[in-house]
């Protein structure tokens, strides 16, 4: 197995109810070319694949007879729909770009879309934050307002600044997610609105996100929390009811876990059944769907694997499940469907946890070469820190392993799904966190046959923020290291990335007016030079969540010691490039890791 592997998979996502209570789904694969793309067609199983679009398409979803989906237009992107009675797809939009749209229940439209469209190279005037996201580049800052679909015409609904983040139609109206001005948006404190005849009426909220919206006949339920613990706060399920919130449930809600091998968007809940409410928990390094009673009874009703997606539907209850070795594969009453079928040959990790003095457990795994050993190691870290390593599959590190590196991963506390006190690292970032990967570490050399001269340590984004962090505090312990899409500097954080302010008062309590030695004191940066360890610095130069100046930094500062350090630098991708990114990239970057283990490690 080698990392052009990469391009003869096929990923399931968008999974929704389709016609006759079939699930439908995109099929996504990569197409051959200079350079390689991604293609994603609207597909159906009913015990064999059925595809409906040869043409891309984009969040499809079905009212009868109609299949609705979003289709790249020139640079923009318009919403279509298809009769599956026959036909041609019919373009319903002419706009400067569609963002999203919502289906009622009568066959209303309701959609998202910029009302003129930035030119290249323009000067662009701002009076908010954020104005530029991971994935999207600067915002269309007063540029968005929200339409409904009349007769073949847009009819305007709402333009406001900020505008809707989120909608779902009731039969009382259009309920709306969105903050309740500028400032509000800046803190990220989410408010539910109600528009009914043309007037906007507060629901709830403004305390903090909401997101996931779902109506059914017992009222709406949605996710949120209101940063009650800081950054690693977990959520909960609301139902709302006659003007009154209540909480059925909480945890770590939605899939949380690490993989490099999923493509699209994967609805996880809630969503309502006859019998209750439906949504994702991550625990203990699994992804399970649970079904949560009004009365807030909740049942777990998968056993094995993670669940990425779900979708309800009259035929019974279909799932994109997951696990170590298996990206996303359909299952349900028709059977099972594997797009992956004898591509993959992926190994079982061996679990192993480690006892801190403190009293707590760190869960991990270890994944072994062939051989007997020693075998050279790298830490891998994951990124967040709130995310979790679990029974999803990581492509990398079984790379790593196939060119004979044993990998050891693990669960610090930060982690998601083994409970609301572990998930939380209370501004000690490199403390709580540093203990249990360094225990850890210590724990795997001992027990399994690895070679304690020959440790290696990589990791992105909050994993990229420990390499430096650990390099920098052990500076003999690690033979290479590869920090990816990392931090270095948190005063340049604040102010540089698209969650910077938020995200820094959340995990560290500190603004650069306010306790900016905190600040310094929680930067790699400040302990650069302690750094003896052999470095690849891999980064993407439209990242917008942990932006190119966090690499260029540390880059810079390790040739300047004398460090021996690599940059990797990779244009026109963003925070997402080990995920999404396009595919020669990903190719790229995987032999830029494997490249430097063979030649440091």
């Amino acid at each position: 197995m080698e990392p052009e592997t990469l391009l003869k998979l096929r990923f399931l996502s968008d999974l929704t109810p389709g016609p006759e209570g079939l699930p439908l789904f995109l099929l996504t694969e990569i197409q051959e070319g200079d350079p390689p793309r991604y293609r994603s067609r609207v597909a159906l199983f009913d015990g064999a694949l059925r595809l409906l679009t040869q043409e891309e398409a984009r969040r499809p979803r079905y009212r009868a007879p109609f299949l609705y989906f979003l289709r790249r237009v020139g640079e923009r992107e318009e919403l279509f729909r298809l009769d599956l009675r026959g036909g041609e797809a019919e373009r319903l939009t002419e706009t400067a770009g569609v963002l999203d749209y919502a289906l009622g229940p009568g066959g209303e439209v309701a959609f998202l879309a910029l009302k003129e469209a930035p030119r290249p190279g323009e000067p662009r005037v701002f009076g908010g934050w954020p104005f530029k996201f991971d994935g999207r580049g600067l915002l269309p800052e007063g540029r968005v307002a929200l339409y409904a679909l009349e007769e073949g015409k847009a009819r305007l609904l709402l333009d406001r600044y900020p505008p809707p983040k989120e909608m779902v139609y009731a039969p009382e109206g259009l309920y709306l997610v969105m903050p309740e001005d500028a400032r509000a948006q800046a803190e990220g404190r989410d408010t539910l609105f109600l528009l009914r005849e043309g007037e906007l009426e507060k629901v709830y909220g403004g305390v903090g996100p909401i997101f996931a919206l779902e109506w059914s006949p017992e009222g709406l339920f949605f996710l949120g929390h209101a940063f009650e613990r800081g950054g690693g706060t977990e959520a909960r399920l609301y139902h709302l009811r006659g003007g009154e919130a209540r909480v059925l449930f909480e945890g770590s809600l939605q899939n949380s876990l690490n993989s490099d091998l999923r493509y699209g968007q994967h609805p996880q809940g809630p969503r309502w059944g006859e019998d209750g409410v439906y949504l994702v928990r991550t625990e203990a390094g699994r992804a399970r769907l649970y079904r949560v009673g009004l009365d807030g009874r909740a049942e777990a009703l998968t056993e094995g694997g993670s669940v990425l997606a779900f979708a309800l539907t009259e035929r019974g209850l279909f799932l994109l499940k997951e696990d170590f070795t298996h990206p996303a594969r359909l299952e349900g009453p028709l059977g099972p469907f594997d797009p992956n079928a004898g591509v993959l040959d992926l190994a079982e990790p061996l679990y192993t946890e480690w006892t801190s003095p403190e009293g707590h457990r760190v869960p991990g795994w270890v994944l072994l070469p062939e051989g007997e050993g020693p075998h050279p190691v790298v830490l891998y870290i994951h990124g967040g820190p709130h995310t979790a390593f679990g029974a999803a599959p990581m492509l990398e590190l079984q790379l790593f392993r196939r060119a004979g590196y044993a990998v050891a991963f693990a669960n610090p506390r930060g982690s998601t799904g083994y409970g609301q006190d572990f998930a939380l690292l209370e501004g000690e970032w490199g403390e709580r966190d540093e203990r249990d990967l360094m225990g850890f570490l210590d724990h795997v050399l001992a027990h399994f046959p690895l070679d304690p001269k020959r440790v290696g340590v990589a990791g992105g984004s909050y994993g990229g923020y420990m390499t430096n962090w650990l390099t920098a505090r052990y500076p003999t312990r690690f033979k290479a290291a590869v920090t990816d899409r990392s931090i270095c500097n948190w005063l340049s954080f604040f102010g540089a990335s698209d969650i910077g302010p938020r995200f820094t008062y959340l995990e560290l309590g500190a603004k650069p007016w306010e306790r900016p030695e905190v600040l310094w004191e929680k930067s790699p940066l400040r302990l650069v030079h302690r750094v003896r360890t052999p470095t690849l610095v891999v980064h993407s130069e439209e990242d917008h969540r942990c932006p190119i100046d966090q690499g260029e930094t540390w880059y810079t500062a390790l040739f300047h010691l004398g460090v021996k350090a690599r940059f990797f630098r990779v244009p026109e991708e963003g925070h997402e490039l080990s995920r999404s990114g396009r595919p020669d990239r990903r190719l790229a970057r995987l032999r830029a890791y494997l490249d430097w283990w063979r030649e440091n490690l």
